[in-house]
């Protein structure tokens, strides 16, 4: 069994505020190699996730917000942002899934 803590998620969270990027990740899978990559990202103001897809079908991502909010974007093939969601941690639209194949940032 594996089991986060609330400290572990405080530390993240200092760890990503340090970063260059502003984020920190905390994988759950073993390798990246796995079907399912798991993982808590600390993504903190200011950080931009450039838009990016998996080329593979099948990795898609699962989006569930614990603390504060982010805005997720979904691009066409041109880089035009097609759909915009945002999503809060005690708000209306807290978890999302994105399917693969999909240009998202």
């Amino acid at each position: 069994m594996k089991i986060i803590s609330q400290q572990e998620l405080d530390n993240l969270s200092k760890e990503a505020q340090g970063a260059p990027r502003l984020r920190k990740n905390l994988n759950l899978h073993d390798q990246l190699e796995d079907p399912v990559q798991r993982m808590f990202n600390a993504i903190e103001p200011g950080t931009y996730v450039r838009p990016h897809r998996h080329r593979l079908g099948d990795r898609w991502e699962f989006f569930s917000i614990l603390r504060g909010r982010a805005l997720v974007l979904i691009f066409d093939g041109n880089g035009q942002v097609i759909e915009r969601q945002e999503l809060t941690a005690n708000g209306p639209v807290p978890v999302l899934e994105i399917p693969g194949s999909t240009w998202h940032g």
